[in-house]
């Protein structure tokens, strides 16, 4: 009698667990995304709204401004990455953090552009500066977000479960000081603006920057990963003969990491220092290009040094092309916010297992994601919400040498994780497998994505 009893309370408990494994699991979708009809649908609406997008305005002024505001609020929070840090509040200052802006304006276009010592640009704080910034022409469709991607900035910015892991326990009061500091930031720099040249830079580095995933992460030769090596660099001369810099690379600016419980903007904040300490230029601003799978090529052990030799190596690259780089009236601006269409949430468990959508989203949040294009001048700026792979655009030059150049930044207002180089996806690493969020073929979909904005401008 017991036995049977027994038998049946078992059966019970395995259709339990079963039916519990099926609700929170599935079985890993392999379908790559080009495949798909979601894939068709984003080319369809990507070449409608750019068939849409404004011709060059040869007529009107281009003008510019720019301006800074601190990033430290009047009270404590996390750091993000709070991972390692165990919800600890940062105990001071190591070097100081800022929301930077340049208002961009020709004819009735006008366009900001920010860049933000901050991990990423969480939703929580664009959706709040869009609603502060509406009355002074300013919202989502011509606000273009970028940031440093220091890992020793303020935290507490994102209401989700993963989000409290990476920034930190949720503080209502962070996405909103954030906000009114981007809202006063943009609107100073409008104040500034005055009729401004522009010029366009590369540079090539050497030994500032590795492709992470390859040679650490999945331990294999340097030569299955390509680099992108390029410090891309934008110039702006106003009519006073100020000066100012965008610069973006792609080496992920996390020289400091879990020691240290001071903010910091890590090594690019050192290196816009050394930039405006030089008086090469009035103003410098950096962006996180294509950082995904490179690392700050590691010269040292130690965080100071690591810190100066990267912020050093940059600096002197910028520097050096800024002295005979010359500027020339901006012909074209216009912003395009397109939206990015996905299938479902795919995240990995195995090679054959995967959250279910509902399980994701309930652990992530949910929220809009979006491609940002920027028409500057000759020069395509495309932002996009992730860590995006520098392999991929490393590639994109290397198939189109002819096509004019372009600038892809990373942490444009949403989130979706690493996009990897599709070749990589299988590989049993950080990037590839706990935060490819939106695979298989997320890597080909954005770089058809990107050629398809490049190619036809």
């Amino acid at each position: 009698m017991w036995n049977g009893r027994f038998f049946k309370i078992f059966i019970v408990l395995m259709v339990v667990l079963l039916l519990l494994f099926l609700t929170l699991f599935k079985l890993y979708n392999t379908t790559p995304i080009e495949q798909t009809a979601i894939f068709n649908r984003q080319m369809w609406l990507t070449d409608s709204l750019l068939a849409e997008s404004k011709s060059a305005d040869t007529t009107s002024l281009f003008e510019a401004g720019w301006s800074k505001v601190s990033l430290i609020p009047p009270f404590t929070t996390p750091i993000a990455i709070d991972a390692h840090r165990k919800g600890r509040h940062f105990e001071g200052i190591h070097d100081s953090v800022y929301v930077r802006a340049f208002v961009f304006k020709k004819g009735n276009t006008k366009v900001a552009f920010i860049s933000a010592d901050l991990l990423i640009i969480p939703s929580t704080v664009t959706q709040l500066a869009d609603s502060m910034l509406t009355q002074n022409g300013f919202n989502h469709s011509n606000i273009y977000y970028t940031a440093t991607h220091t890992h020793s900035s303020i935290g507490g910015w994102h209401n989700s479960y993963v989000g409290e892991i990476f920034a930190g326990k949720y503080d209502a009061r962070v996405p909103e000081f954030i906000a009114h500091q981007i809202k006063a930031v943009i609107l100073e720099a409008e104040k500034k603006c005055l009729p401004t040249t522009i010029g366009y830079a590369e540079a090539g580095t050497t030994k500032l920057v590795y492709n992470r995933l390859v040679t650490d992460m999945a331990h294999l030769p340097d030569s299955t990963g390509k680099i992108d090596s390029i410090v891309r660099i934008i110039k702006l001369q106003n009519s006073v003969g100020q000066t100012a810099v965008i610069a973006t690379y792609s080496a992920h600016n996390t020289v400091y990491h879990e020691s240290l419980m001071q903010l910091s903007g890590d090594w690019c904040g050192q290196m816009m220092k050394n930039i405006e300490a030089s008086g090469t230029v009035d103003f410098c601003s950096f962006s996180a290009g294509a950082v995904g799978s490179h690392g700050p090529y590691k010269a040292s052990d130690q965080d100071e040094a690591e810190a100066k030799y990267m912020a050093n190596g940059v600096s002197e690259a910028v520097k050096n092309c800024l002295d005979t780089l010359g500027t020339h009236a901006a012909n074209n601006l216009y912003m395009i916010r397109l939206p990015l269409l996905l299938n479902p949430p795919n995240l990995k468990l195995n090679k054959y297992i995967s959250l279910r959508p509902w399980v994701f989203h309930f652990l992530f949040g949910k929220e809009m994601i979006y491609v940002n294009y920027l028409q500057l001048d000759a020069i395509p700026f495309i932002g996009l919400p992730c860590d995006f792979s520098g392999e991929i655009t490393a590639e994109l030059m290397e198939e189109h040498p002819a096509i004019s150049p372009f600038i892809v930044t990373s942490f444009n207002g949403g989130y979706i994780g690493y996009v990897t180089h599709s070749k990589h996806e299988n590989l049993n690493t950080y990037e590839t497998q706990t935060m490819n969020w939106f695979g298989p073929g997320t890597g080909n979909h954005f770089k058809q994505l990107i050629e398809k904005m490049v190619l036809r401008h």
